[in-house]
């Protein structure tokens, strides 16, 4: 009886103390079940957050009172829900920030839509520095800079070339304009520049790029060409800005407004190139072609390098280069697999390619010799490169020059040609030894040993190095024929292909002569045209140098097409040597 009893008892005991076990161990599992839970939820949200993918854009809009505009584009395969924005004021020292709820209805996007989610509540903001944060619903942030009162994501820079100038000398302005911001610009343009005082101002050039869009880390060059006359010592400041159009936003963005100045100097010895600031280095004087291609067929390129010292000089290496505006651009103005050069007499044929964009003479065995007081012309025809793709032509491309001697390496800046994406003529300025000729035995870009007082005849000339029929410089250009001061008695001879040119004298005794081509001129039969004049060189008493500067004006033609010409823009800067 009392063994039956204890075996009834220890079996209740048992069933209490496995009651107890398993209810333990359901706790535990019931746990790890909550914990295993948690972590998927946890999980879930971090994989939509890795999904979520969405831009912001912000602007405001100077024309309605600064407006704020904040563009969202999801991105991401899922919905995307704003459901905040934070205004962070980066002015104020104590930086406050401003947070602004969204209505759901206009802050969900649908996978690949954008919106601009403030368009039905106005905001308008201060001038200041702002850093705008968009939070999504599951705690994405987006931030974007903003700056408001004239500035914003177009930033620009002006350079002016020279910077000082003598009166009655031409001046370039360059307006270099990039787009900082994370988003397309639209119809990216400059205001025209305003000069103080206005009255310095004989003459101005058109802006030689009228518009463009800018993706993201781009620039455009705006440029344009002042003749400047005033009192000595005058400073000419030169001011513009750069307007655009957001495009997601379609807001308008305006740049800084950039300033330069100019001092006006003295005259004295215009086109003399011997003064007190290139008596210790050689000065360089260029050739060159704009428009150059896109086409076959070989441009004149050329590098007057003028020794102003009275001891020899040599030259080892001369290098041109061509920089284009857009960024990452492999646009190829001269092309390593295909520049071809051909040496234009009496250069000696150490031509080449070496880089893109980069057109090299180049002879460290046998260098140059300059002697003193005089010019040496390295000059080549190239052929024309390619732009990339489909790209829009190129309307500024900038040129530098870098001539490597024994007094050292010298460079310039400041010179511009243009490219086509299509065949295009390739006009070139020079002086020819022969009337209408554009061979290249007759090409001269200097002339040396003149003597002081004796009259000289001069074919000044414009060709296109194109042989195509369809390619022409068009009817109504105009060649125009600057020549330096001190030069006088000028006589027209001849002006086949032209009108009856025009000549006007100057204060300073220089002058100029412009023809208007009367007929298109087609490279196809090696054709040119030429205004052939006689002028009388200075009386100087010791070897002196000028520049006189031929350029062109007008347009290209392609197939006929008059409606959609193309601007021209050829230089060459002839070196004219004065010697007893």
């Amino acid at each position: 009886m009392t063994r039956g009893i204890s075996t009834i008892v220890g079996s209740v005991f048992f069933l209490v103390l496995l009651s107890g076990g398993l209810s333990v161990s359901y706790l535990i599992i019931e746990t790890q079940s909550d914990m295993i839970k948690t972590q998927q939820v946890i999980a879930d949200a971090e994989i939509k957050k890795i999904q979520e993918k969405f831009i912001v854009s912000v602007s405001a809009d100077n024309v309605d009172n600064n407006r704020l505009a904040v563009y969202v584009k999801n991105q991401g395969s899922n919905s995307l829900q704003i459901d905040n924005i934070w205004i962070i004021n980066q002015t104020d020292p104590s930086r406050p920030a401003t947070k602004f709820e969204t209505n759901y209805t206009e802050s969900v996007l649908a996978p690949g839509y954008g919106t601009q989610i403030l368009e039905n509540y106005p905001l308008y903001m201060d001038s200041g520095d702002y850093l705008v944060k968009v939070i999504s619903s599951i705690g994405t942030i987006r931030t974007a800079e903003l700056e408001v009162g004239g500035r914003g994501p177009l930033k620009a820079k002006m350079m002016i070339d020279p910077p000082d100038v003598r009166i009655g000398e031409n001046a370039t302005a360059w307006l270099f304009v990039t787009n900082t911001g994370n988003t397309r610009i639209l119809n990216v343009t400059a205001d025209p520049i305003v000069v103080a005082p206005s009255s310095t101002v004989i003459a101005s050039s058109p802006v030689i790029q009228v518009t463009s869009d800018l993706a993201p880390a781009e620039s455009a060059i705006f440029a344009w060409k002042y003749n400047l006359m005033g009192t000595i010592g005058t400073n000419v400041t030169f001011s513009g800005f750069a307007r655009g159009v957001d495009e997601p936003t379609k807001t308008p963005i305006q740049s800084n407004n950039e300033k330069q100045l100019v001092y006006l100097r003295d005259n004295n010895g215009l086109g003399t190139i011997l003064t007190q600031t290139l008596l210790s280095k050689p000065e360089i004087f260029m050739v060159l072609p704009s428009p150059f291609g896109d086409s076959a067929q070989r441009g004149l390129w050329g590098v007057n390098v003028v020794n102003p010292t009275s001891q020899p000089i040599y030259v080892s290496k001369v290098v041109i280069n061509a920089v284009t505006p857009r960024a990452q651009s492999n646009d190829k103005i001269f092309d390593v697999n295909g520049c071809s050069p051909v040496t234009v007499a009496p250069t000696p044929s150490s031509w080449s390619c070496p880089a893109g964009n980069q057109l090299m003479w180049k002879n460290s065995v046998t260098p140059q010799v300059i002697p003193p007081k005089s010019v040496y012309p390295f000059l080549v025809q190239v052929t024309a490169g390619s732009l990339a793709g489909a790209q829009d032509d190129l309307e500024t491309i900038l040129i530098q020059t870098n001539v490597f001697t024994t007094l050292g390496q010298f460079g310039k800046a400041g010179y511009g040609s243009s490219m086509r994406n299509t065949g295009s003529a390739i006009p070139n300025v020079f002086l020819s030894n022969a009337v209408g000729s554009s061979n290249p035995s007759n090409i001269l870009s200097n002339m040396t040993n003149i003597k002081p007082g004796t009259y000289k005849t001069f074919n000044a000339t414009i060709a296109d190095f194109d042989t195509s029929v369809t390619n022409v410089i068009g009817s109504g250009s105009r060649l125009i024929i600057n020549i330096p001061k001190g030069w006088t008695d000028v006589t027209m001879l001849s002006h086949n292909g032209f009108s009856t040119p025009t000549y006007q004298t100057f204060i300073d005794t220089s002058s100029q002569i412009v023809g208007i081509l009367n007929q298109d001129i087609s490279g196809a039969a090696g054709s040119a045209k030429t205004i052939q004049f006689r002028a009388k060189a200075p009386p100087v008493l010791d070897t002196q140098m000028y520049v006189m500067y031929v350029l062109a004006d007008g347009d290209v033609i392609k197939n006929g097409d008059t409606a959609n010409p193309f601007p021209i823009g050829p230089i060459a800067e002839i070196l004219l040597q004065v010697s007893p």
